[in-house]
């Protein structure tokens, strides 16, 4: 079979295939699927051992089945004398153990991806119910392991027990003014108040009703939270992609794609991190509008309405999002103003024939999504004032500080040269208002290109793409960074599949798969200890230098697919 797609034009040419070459090629497809399953499972298993011996100054966990799971890799060696001081080596040995198994998952998860691209038949439902499987025992295993990177589940505790025990509001009080709780000695930002959105709060006041203040109870509440919603998420990539038009080899591979990600089943079922949900919500959305947009209802407000329910509930839990609601009542509005009767209306002839449509589209999405947004602070903010709900926004540590960003290298640098005068340019990078200048000036240069784009090519991938070059760009220069937020691109670039045919769409693949790889340089500087040592200097380069290349050499050596003799046997030419 040969199957070209081609933004959105699916053209299927069916060659009939004898009923005894598609079994074997099935069997032998399934046994490799198989095998590369069993050995993404194992590096799972064997992370254990190095995961749990590093020592966490807050606590060390004792999980159901933590100590026979450590087992598995008791083998690998403890020390292996990076630094002369044992504790220090310690920690390095088992961060360097923990992300050489990482590196061979990653391996494993290419290696299948490039065989189910090229080699996998068509359908095969044995090989996604093998996808499912490794992702559930994989993300298992997360769950019970009885170690912590990220103590981000404390203080998403600490905010449902401010709210569900102490009856306060976790906007404007912080867990530390309940010093008898026990999470204050867990959670790094006792004295902040709540830094995300309402959506979440919610969530984290329902553990909170419902757990005690054992510590363990909420890590592994939060974590199978965070497996369900990624199982979810997975669930929504293959049916977007289905519903969308895409092969079944294209929906095999979106699935792995994300289903597999090292970084998004670590950060999600182990690391418990509330990124996984807002992505929910984000393809929720995705999914939402392109249903919309199959019925000939996209630009009707029972079409748009609901997706920007859901694009407003996910950036009720992050502020991050914020950005994609801007284009896509962009996106919207462009739609209404080039009706795909006149789809070669000029701008401005549009905007003089369809102003009143288009005015009334934007005030009913913003209205919507504004009402939403005020419904749910309502509780949190009636009995305040103007000037307490802003501080509620620009008092929280991200708000404030900077975390492995380029900007934190800077600081970093200049404290090290003892703040001296000479290194001006220094001094005036490290300061947090530049850097949030620098991101507004940014955002609003890819807002802008994004509403351009999409005026050329008004579709729902390049809403997503548009999308996913922003929230990227953003997370290069943000002071705040952590290794998790990568989950948001991965999540948007997967439903774009297939991007054969699209140099910058091919190119943001690449962006985003190296980027979920070198976030992982992160936890090498974790504590600070030798010989990684601190974020300073170069440091950043770890992490950002890569998918830049990655998005530069896949865009200058891209080459459009060419066009395939019908009489060879299932070339692929659609992925």
């Amino acid at each position: 079979m040969i199957e070209k797609h081609i933004e959105g034009l699916n053209l299927t040419v069916k060659q009939a295939e004898p009923a005894s070459t598609k079994q074997p090629a099935g069997r032998i497809s399934t046994l490799v699927i198989a095998l590369c399953a069993l050995a993404f499972v194992l590096c799972t298993l064997l992370s254990v051992a190095p995961l749990s011996r590093i020592l966490d100054p807050v606590i060390q966990l004792q999980t159901p089945f933590g100590t026979q799971l450590a087992q598995v890799g008791a083998w690998l060696p403890t020390d292996i004398g990076l630094t002369p001081y044992r504790r220090a080596s310690l920690a390095d040995t088992g961060y360097i153990e923990f992300l050489a198994l990482i590196a061979l998952a990653f391996a494993i998860y290419g290696l299948c991806a490039l065989f189910i691209q090229r080699r996998a038949p068509a359908h095969n439902q044995p090989a996604l119910r093998l996808i499912w499987l490794a992702t559930i025992v994989a993300g298992l295993i997360y769950v019970f392991t009885p170690a912590m990177l990220s103590h981000d589940i404390f203080v998403y505790a600490s905010y449902g027990r401010v709210l569900a025990v102490y009856h306060n509001n976790p906007y404007f009080a912080p867990l530390s003014a309940f010093p008898q709780d026990p999470f204050n000695a867990l959670n790094y930002w006792a004295n902040a108040t709540a830094a995300y959105g309402p959506v979440w709060i919610y969530i984290c006041s329902l553990w909170g009703f419902v757990l005690g203040p054992q510590a363990l109870g909420y890590v592994l509440a939060f974590r199978l939270f965070a497996l369900a919603m990624h199982l979810l998420n997975t669930w929504l990539v293959a049916t977007t992609l289905r519903t969308s038009g895409q092969s079944s080899r294209v929906v095999l591979l979106g699935t792995l794609l994300y289903a597999w990600n090292p970084l998004v089943l670590m950060e999600s079922s182990f690391g418990g991190h509330n990124d996984v949900f807002m992505v929910t919500l984000l393809l929720v959305g995705i999914l939402l509008s392109i249903r919309a947009e199959k019925r000939g209802q996209f630009t009707h407000p029972r079409g748009y309405v609901p997706p920007l329910i859901a694009f407003t509930l996910a950036t009720l839990i992050k502020f991050t999002t914020l950005p994609l609601i801007v284009l896509f009542i962009i996106f919207l509005t462009w739609r209404v103003l080039r009706p795909a009767q006149s789809p070669a209306l000029p701008f401005r002839k549009a905007v003089m024939q369809r102003w009143r449509p288009a005015l009334l589209t934007i005030c009913i999405a913003t209205i919507s999504g504004g009402l939403l947004a005020l419904v749910l602070y309502a509780p949190f903010w009636i009995p305040h004032n103007f000037t307490g709900i802003q501080h509620t926004f620009t008092r929280t540590p991200s708000a404030q500080f900077a975390e492995n960003s380029i900007l934190l290298a800077i600081f970093k640098w200049y404290e090290a040269n003892n703040h001296q005068p000479d290194y001006l340019v220094l001094q005036v990078l490290s300061a947090r208002w530049v850097w949030d200048t620098i991101n507004t000036v940014v955002l609003a240069g890819l807002l802008l290109t994004g509403a351009f784009w999409l005026w050329r090519a008004t579709t729902i991938r390049t809403f997503i793409l548009a999308s996913l070059v922003t929230l990227g760009g953003l997370l290069i220069i943000t002071p705040w960074f952590f290794s998790w937020y990568i989950t948001w691109l991965i999540g948007l670039v997967v439903v774009c599949l297939p991007l054969a045919h699209n140099r910058l769409g091919r190119s943001l693949l690449a962006f985003t798969l190296a980027f979920s790889i070198s976030a992982f340089s992160t936890y090498l500087f974790k504590d600070g200890i030798p010989p990684f040592g601190i974020w300073i200097g170069w440091v950043p380069l770890t992490t950002i230098a890569p998918p830049l290349l990655a998005f530069l050499i896949t865009f200058l050596t891209w080459r459009p697919v060419k066009q395939t003799p019908l009489g060879v046997e299932r070339i692929e030419v659609d992925i």
